[in-house]
Protein backbone atom coordinates (compact mmCIF):
# COMPACT_ATOMS: atom_id res chain seq x y z
CA UNK A 1 0.00 0.00 0.00
CA UNK A 2 1.13 3.42 -1.16
CA UNK A 3 0.26 6.36 0.89
CA UNK A 4 0.18 9.76 -0.55
CA UNK A 5 0.68 12.41 2.45
CA UNK A 6 -0.01 15.67 1.52
CA UNK A 7 2.83 18.81 3.11
CA UNK A 8 2.33 21.21 0.52
CA UNK A 9 -0.48 23.87 2.10
CA UNK A 10 0.27 27.76 2.75
CA UNK A 11 -1.56 27.34 5.96
CA UNK A 12 -3.24 30.73 5.50
CA UNK A 13 -6.07 30.31 7.99
CA UNK A 14 -3.17 29.66 10.53
CA UNK A 15 -0.59 32.29 9.64
CA UNK A 16 1.98 30.21 10.65
CA UNK A 17 3.68 26.80 8.72
CA UNK A 18 1.09 24.44 10.83
CA UNK A 19 2.72 21.36 9.63
CA UNK A 20 5.60 22.60 12.07
CA UNK A 21 3.94 23.36 15.49
CA UNK A 22 5.17 21.96 17.91
CA UNK A 23 2.62 19.23 19.44
CA UNK A 24 3.73 17.11 22.35
CA UNK A 25 8.07 17.41 21.60
CA UNK A 26 7.55 17.33 18.07
CA UNK A 27 6.48 19.06 14.97
CA UNK A 28 2.58 18.28 14.30
CA UNK A 29 3.13 16.85 10.89
CA UNK A 30 5.33 14.65 12.12
CA UNK A 31 2.16 12.56 14.19
CA UNK A 32 0.70 12.14 10.43
CA UNK A 33 4.03 11.18 8.42
CA UNK A 34 4.44 8.33 11.57
CA UNK A 35 1.42 6.42 11.20
CA UNK A 36 1.66 6.19 7.52
CA UNK A 37 5.03 4.71 8.18
CA UNK A 38 3.69 2.06 10.46
CA UNK A 39 0.78 1.60 7.91
CA UNK A 40 2.13 1.36 4.22
CA UNK A 41 4.76 -0.05 1.90
CA UNK A 42 5.92 3.15 0.87
CA UNK A 43 5.34 6.50 1.77
CA UNK A 44 5.18 9.62 -0.49
CA UNK A 45 5.66 13.40 1.07
CA UNK A 46 4.05 15.79 -1.00
CA UNK A 47 5.87 19.95 -0.05
CA UNK A 48 5.32 22.56 -1.73
CA UNK A 49 5.27 25.96 0.51
CA UNK A 50 7.60 25.78 3.80
CA UNK A 51 9.70 22.76 1.38
CA UNK A 52 12.82 23.75 2.90
CA UNK A 53 11.41 23.58 6.44
CA UNK A 54 9.32 20.44 6.09
CA UNK A 55 12.50 18.90 3.89
CA UNK A 56 14.29 19.47 7.39
CA UNK A 57 11.97 17.92 9.67
CA UNK A 58 12.17 14.89 7.58
CA UNK A 59 16.06 14.78 7.53
CA UNK A 60 15.65 11.51 10.05
CA UNK A 61 13.07 9.54 7.82
CA UNK A 62 14.82 10.43 4.46
CA UNK A 63 15.74 6.30 3.72
CA UNK A 64 11.55 5.65 5.05
CA UNK A 65 10.00 8.38 2.16
CA UNK A 66 10.20 9.89 -1.22
CA UNK A 67 9.75 13.75 -1.28
CA UNK A 68 8.32 15.11 -4.19
CA UNK A 69 8.00 19.12 -4.42
CA UNK A 70 4.90 20.72 -5.89
CA UNK A 71 5.88 23.81 -7.57
CA UNK A 72 2.35 25.00 -8.64
CA UNK A 73 0.99 25.03 -4.69
CA UNK A 74 -0.61 27.95 -5.23
CA UNK A 75 -2.89 26.70 -7.45
CA UNK A 76 -4.60 24.34 -4.57
CA UNK A 77 -4.70 20.63 -2.51
CA UNK A 78 -5.29 19.10 -6.05
CA UNK A 79 -2.34 19.87 -7.75
CA UNK A 80 -0.44 18.91 -4.81
CA UNK A 81 -2.36 15.49 -5.15
CA UNK A 82 -1.67 15.08 -8.82
CA UNK A 83 2.03 15.36 -7.86
CA UNK A 84 1.99 12.74 -5.04
CA UNK A 85 -0.21 10.42 -7.34
CA UNK A 86 2.19 10.62 -10.54
CA UNK A 87 4.68 8.35 -8.24
CA UNK A 88 1.99 6.14 -7.12
CA UNK A 89 3.24 2.83 -9.27
CA UNK A 90 0.49 1.40 -11.60
CA UNK A 91 -1.64 -1.40 -10.50
CA UNK A 92 -1.72 -0.72 -6.74
CA UNK A 93 -4.09 0.81 -4.62
CA UNK A 94 -2.94 3.69 -2.29
CA UNK A 95 -4.26 6.43 0.40
CA UNK A 96 -4.33 10.20 0.41
CA UNK A 97 -3.96 11.64 3.77
CA UNK A 98 -3.43 14.85 5.24
CA UNK A 99 -0.18 16.32 7.14
CA UNK A 100 -2.33 18.29 9.86
CA UNK A 101 -4.69 15.39 11.09
CA UNK A 102 -1.93 14.70 13.48
CA UNK A 103 -5.03 12.48 16.00
CA UNK A 104 -4.82 9.51 12.56
CA UNK A 105 -2.94 6.06 13.90
CA UNK A 106 -2.16 3.03 12.39
CA UNK A 107 -5.08 1.50 13.54
CA UNK A 108 -7.20 4.12 11.61
CA UNK A 109 -5.06 3.15 8.06
CA UNK A 110 -5.80 -0.49 9.22
CA UNK A 111 -9.71 -0.03 9.71
CA UNK A 112 -9.72 1.25 6.09
CA UNK A 113 -7.83 -1.62 4.20
CA UNK A 114 -10.13 -4.79 4.67
CA UNK A 115 -13.24 -2.48 3.30
CA UNK A 116 -11.92 -1.41 -0.03
CA UNK A 117 -13.28 -4.75 -2.18
CA UNK A 118 -14.72 -3.80 -5.02
CA UNK A 119 -15.10 -0.79 -4.48
CA UNK A 120 -13.41 2.77 -6.16
CA UNK A 121 -12.62 4.27 -2.89
CA UNK A 122 -13.16 3.76 1.33
CA UNK A 123 -13.95 7.29 2.98
CA UNK A 124 -14.81 7.60 6.42
CA UNK A 125 -17.12 9.78 7.71
CA UNK A 126 -17.48 11.20 11.70
CA UNK A 127 -21.36 12.52 12.08
CA UNK A 128 -22.04 13.01 8.26
CA UNK A 129 -18.15 14.54 7.59
CA UNK A 130 -16.13 13.39 5.47
CA UNK A 131 -12.06 13.15 6.94
CA UNK A 132 -8.72 11.31 6.16
CA UNK A 133 -7.09 9.32 5.29
CA UNK A 134 -9.01 8.04 2.06
CA UNK A 135 -7.98 4.60 0.82
CA UNK A 136 -8.67 4.64 -3.12
CA UNK A 137 -8.51 1.36 -5.73
CA UNK A 138 -5.13 0.94 -8.27
CA UNK A 139 -7.87 1.84 -11.28
CA UNK A 140 -8.36 5.73 -9.46
CA UNK A 141 -4.62 6.42 -10.08
CA UNK A 142 -5.34 6.97 -13.74
CA UNK A 143 -8.43 9.06 -13.24
CA UNK A 144 -7.20 11.03 -10.79
CA UNK A 145 -3.99 11.92 -13.35
CA UNK A 146 -6.34 12.74 -15.95
CA UNK A 147 -8.26 15.38 -14.31
CA UNK A 148 -7.31 18.92 -13.54
CA UNK A 149 -5.30 20.61 -10.95
CA UNK A 150 -8.43 22.52 -10.33
CA UNK A 151 -10.84 19.33 -10.03
CA UNK A 152 -11.67 18.53 -5.84
CA UNK A 153 -11.79 15.29 -4.82
CA UNK A 154 -15.23 15.67 -3.57
CA UNK A 155 -16.45 15.66 -7.38
CA UNK A 156 -13.85 12.87 -8.67
CA UNK A 157 -15.71 10.74 -6.37
CA UNK A 158 -19.16 11.87 -6.92
CA UNK A 159 -20.38 9.58 -9.16
CA UNK A 160 -17.95 6.83 -7.82
CA UNK A 161 -18.27 3.78 -5.66
CA UNK A 162 -17.30 4.98 -2.53
CA UNK A 163 -17.60 2.63 0.67
CA UNK A 164 -18.58 5.53 3.53
CA UNK A 165 -17.36 3.93 6.64
CA UNK A 166 -19.37 5.37 9.67
CA UNK A 167 -17.26 6.22 12.54
CA UNK A 168 -17.38 7.51 16.11
CA UNK A 169 -13.65 8.29 16.31
CA UNK A 170 -13.34 11.96 15.73
CA UNK A 171 -9.93 11.66 14.62
CA UNK A 172 -11.03 11.05 11.26
CA UNK A 173 -12.11 14.83 10.58
CA UNK A 174 -9.60 16.40 13.13
CA UNK A 175 -7.36 18.43 10.99
CA UNK A 176 -5.04 21.53 11.98
CA UNK A 177 -6.64 24.60 10.35
CA UNK A 178 -6.95 27.93 12.29
CA UNK A 179 -5.16 28.78 15.84
CA UNK A 180 -8.76 27.99 17.30
CA UNK A 181 -8.27 24.26 16.03
CA UNK A 182 -4.44 24.56 17.18
CA UNK A 183 -5.17 25.59 21.11
CA UNK A 184 -8.30 23.07 21.02
CA UNK A 185 -6.11 19.91 20.11
CA UNK A 186 -3.41 20.95 23.03
CA UNK A 187 -5.89 21.62 25.08
CA UNK A 188 -8.26 18.11 24.73
CA UNK A 189 -5.52 15.76 23.64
Amino acid sequence: MVTVLLAAGKASRMGAPKLLLPYRGKALFLYALEAALASSDRVIVVTGYYQENISEVLKPYTDAVEVIHNPHAEQGQFSSTLAGISAVPHGESFIIAMGDAPLVTPNHYHQLFPLLGSYDAVRPCYHGTYGHPVLFAEHLREVILASSASSTMRGLLSDRKVYRYDSEDSAWITDIDTPQAYEKLIREH
